[in-house]
This record gives structure tokens, sequence and C-alpha cells, in this order.
């Protein structure tokens, strides 16, 4: 049976609900050039313009209830995050020197957050034991082993190299290089393996924790020629992440457009010492603020054992406020953030300030006075939601569709996507519709348009084919790249199947 909507809101005064969405639907173009899929199923174009809106208000179509919504929790490429670690070689270990299987570890931590359901995990590679020789194929063969556990369970990778501990050095300049060479011609190797696990790469590499930084036989001259190499080897489609400004900037600029941020002592100072931005005063610095919404951005709380940035004398961070920490978010355009740090990392009898998040709970009012982002359904009839709960849900991007129409008269459809996330779906590079299970790309969409608290409105021509007579099934598709299959699910209280939206 055909299942189509005709839309309360539209925009621009072109129907009669015109006058009532006028009040919070302005329309701007923009034009952006938008990351090429590398591969997937080409498929033909319906020929679109959109328009860009704030979003203040209003859901036309059926939203999940708080009840229901637990699904978008599974979406990929966004919210709360495990991490876990792998030393190649023999024997295969976790953390250098921990004995532990790296495998068992990962599905330890699957199973230890399956009520959180996490879709992603950041996965740092040791390449520790082979700082005086080249790869092997023991290293590779536990490093595809990896990557098809994290894809056979649901969950991609954010990916980080490192070679230092507190036992080890790094290499030197040359024996990376070599290795990066390596990994290159396995990812080209690999690249079906990548699209279905791979999230982000991290360019960390030297240092302890691989963070770029208090190296110790790495001369940080080199530092810049590592970074554009791993950029260079990482599929071009896919985000590299830089812990700080400084790092950003020794890479060459023909790299930039795809350097993300991941700061990983987040603690609710916005320019704070450790933080990413540091200097909140210097307009290069506001300047890049709005550069990396266009990016995607990790963070982590530090442990809920430390204190105030190490100190001795420092105050406890494991009972932090929640809001300051937002701002935060808001700031980096946050994308996903770590479930292992300051919640869950001591057992029960510690109760650190993500487990304290649990009970806290925030609501609409303070919400729009800090100017935060939030979907009102998911705070339900109460007008409040638990502080963990509004981090679960509005990580990343949180979409739905407003309204959904097909007229007749000029043979198009026309419908609105809207973001209440903190984060545009900057993984997301083909927006389709399905017509009777034949996919059509909307050839205006452009991901970067559906940033935080934003609506853009489609207006696409139906196919010749299309027999307005007969009853048709129609959805709408988010997906990765023209004929993927990894896809994001949107809030609608509507069918979705296989990967589409319907309506």
């Amino acid at each position: 049976m055909r299942r189509i909507i005709i839309a309360v809101l539209a925009a621009l005064g072109v129907l009669a609900a015109a006058a009532a969405a006028a009040a919070f639907f302005c329309f701007s173009h923009t034009n952006v050039p938008q990351t090429r899929a590398l591969t997937g199923k080409e498929l033909p174009a319906l020929t679109s313009t959109s328009e860009t809106a704030n979003v203040v208000t209003a859901f036309a179509l059926p939203c999940l209830a708080p009840e229901n919504a637990r699904p978008l929790l599974r979406n990929p490429d966004r919210g709360l995050r495990m991490e876990t670690y792998i030393t190649l070689g023999e024997p295969p270990e976790s953390y250098p020197e921990n004995r532990q299987d790296p495998y068992e570890k990962l599905l330890g931590f699957i199973e230890k957050y399956e009520e959180e359901s996490p879709t992603v995990v950041q996965l740092y590679v040791y390449l520790t034991r082979y700082n005086d020789r080249p790869l092997d194929e023991t290293a590779f063969a536990q490093l595809e082993r990896m990557l098809e556990l994290c894809r056979d369970n649901g969950v991609r990778a954010l990916l980080r190299f490192a070679y230092q501990n507190e036992s080890c050095p790094d290499p030197d300049w040359p024996r990376m290089k070599e290795h990066l060479n390596q990994l290159g011609e396995w990812f080209r190797a690999n690249g079906q393996l990548l699209e279905d696990s791979l999230f982000v790469m991290q360019a960390g590499l030297v240092g302890y924790w691989g963070e770029g930084h208090s190296s110790v036989n790495f001369k940080q001259k080199y530092i810049g020629d590592a970074f554009d190499l791993l950029c260079r080897i990482t599929p071009e489609d896919i985000f590299v992440q830089v812990r700080t400004i400084d790092l950003y900037n020794t890479v060459s600029r023909e790299f930039r457009d795809r350097l993300g941020m991941h700061d990983d002592y987040i603690i609710g100072e916005m320019n704070g010492a450790w933080s990413f931005f540091t200097d909140g005063n210097d307009r290069k610095a506001k300047a890049l603020e709005e550069r990396f919404k266009r990016t995607i951005n990790d963070a982590e709380l530090p442990w809920g054992c430390a204190t105030y940035y190490d100190r001795a004398d420092g105050h406890p961070l494991d009972s932090m406020d929640a809001l300051p920490i937002f701002q935060q978010f808001k700031q980096y355009s946050l994308t996903t953030l770590s479930l292992e740090h300051n919640y869950r990392e001591a057992g029960p009898e510690h109760v650190y300030s993500m487990a304290r998040w649990r009970d806290e709970y925030i609501t609409a009012a303070q919400l729009d006075e800090a100017g935060l982002p939030y979907h009102p359904v998911l705070l339900g009839e109460s007008g409040c939601v638990s502080v963990f709960e509004y981090i679960a849900y509005h990580l990343g991007y949180l979409l739905s569709v407003t309204s959904f129409e097909l007229d007749t008269e000029s043979r198009s459809l026309r419908f609105t996507v809207q973001n209440n996330g903190f984060a545009a779906p900057l993984n997301f590079n083909a927006l389709s519709v399905v017509i009777d299970g034949e996919e059509y790309i909307v050839d205006s969409y452009d991901k970067y348009a559906l940033g935080s608290m934003q609506a853009v409105t489609y207006t696409a021509g139906l196919p010749e084919s299309f027999d307005h007579a007969r009853e048709h099934r129609i959805g709408v598709k988010l997906a990765h790249r023209e004929g993927s299959a990894i896809c994001a699910r949107f809030m609608n209280d509507t069918e979705f199947a296989d990967g589409v939206q319907f309506f």
C-alpha cells in the first residue's frame, strides 16, 4: 500500500503551510564538494535541489518514543565507544607485555558494554615488537583477524598505530616510514575489509599511547612527514584525527581538509592547557573551530581516579559537572566519546562521573539556556532526560525525516531531513530515494549541510517510469556510499528495513 504522508511543514511559501513554517525555516543554499565514493554500486540519480534551515521546532511525522528509541544507539559511526588493544607479533598480546588474548579482550568489551550498544571501538595497534625489523606476515594476519572480528561483531574501528610504552621507546623515522609503506600496500589490497571495518584513522604514531608527543627515539622534525604519509596511505574518504593544533599544523595543506581532532583530556575547559583549542581569543582558533565542524572528532574524559591535570594537590575528577563538558561537545561537534574513561573502569565499588550521570537529569530549559542540541521527543512527557542518555543519543548525528510529500502535478518528491545531534553525518556520502526496491541517488545531497540543529529540504524529480496511478513503496536511505549496506537509521517511528526508512 502506498504510504505517502502529505507534509504539514513546507518551505519558502511554496505550499499553503509556508506561513506557519516561515517562523522557523530560513533557507540558504550551500555548495560544498562531496567526498566521492571510491567503491560501490553506481546508481541512477534524481535531479534535485536542496534548501537548508535552522532547526527550532516541529516534527510532522511520528518519531520513536524514548522507550522505543534504543535501536538508534546501534547507528554506525557515532556515539559512545569502547577501546581495546592488540600488540602485533608472537604471541599476540593486548597492551604490550600484557599477555591477555587481544581477540578475547575485544569480545569481553563487547559483552561488558552490551547495554550501551557501542558501534565504534578505538583500536590501538602496537607495533612495538617491530622496532628493529619490517612487519611480517604474522603481523598482517593478526591485524586482519582483528578487523574481521570488529566487522563480524558490528563494530567499526577508530584505528591508532602506536609503538612507545613504559618499557619500550619509539623506532626512528626510517623504520616507521618502512612500516607505513607496508601498511599502505596492505590497505590497498584489503579495500573491502577496510570499507566494512574502518571508521576513522588517528594520526599519533609516536610517544606514549601514540598521541604524537613525548617521543624518545623519534625526532620531532619528522612528525609532519609521518603524518603526511599516514594520510597518504589511508583511504581518501576516511578522516584522520590529530591530538593538538600544533600537530595539525605539521601536516601538509593537501591533507588538512581530512584532519579531525581527538581530545584525550576533556574536563569542561573550553581552552584548557590540555584541550585541543588552547586559545579562545585567537581569531585563527575561532576559524578552526568552524573548520572542525566539518570533520569527525573524538574525545575521552580522564580516568576516574585522576586529579586535575594529574597534580598531587589537584581536585578529584570522579564527579565532574556535565554542563561545561557538554559545551566542549558543542565546541568540538563531537561524534564519539570513550566509555572506558570515568565510567566503569574500576568495578562497581568505584562510582565515577559517567556512572553518576545515569542518575542525574537535565531539562529542556537547561539545554535551551546552554544552547545545546536535543531532540524534544527523547525528553518524553517529563521534559527531562538522564545526562548519560542525553550523551548516548546526541553524540554525532541524530536524524529525523520531518516531512514527506509526493507532488503528482510536478512529478516530484519533497522531504526534509533534520539533525538534532552534535555533528553532521560525515561518514555518509550518499542519500537516496528507494522506490519499489529501486534506488535513486539524490544528487543535491550535501553531508556538511546537515550540521547540528540544521534541516535540509530536498525536492527531487521522480523517474519517468513512476506511475502515479499505482501503489508504491517509497523510502529514504542514507549510506556510506552508493550501494553500501552501512546505513543510518532515522528516528522516525516507521518501518526500517535493509537500510531504508519507509514512509
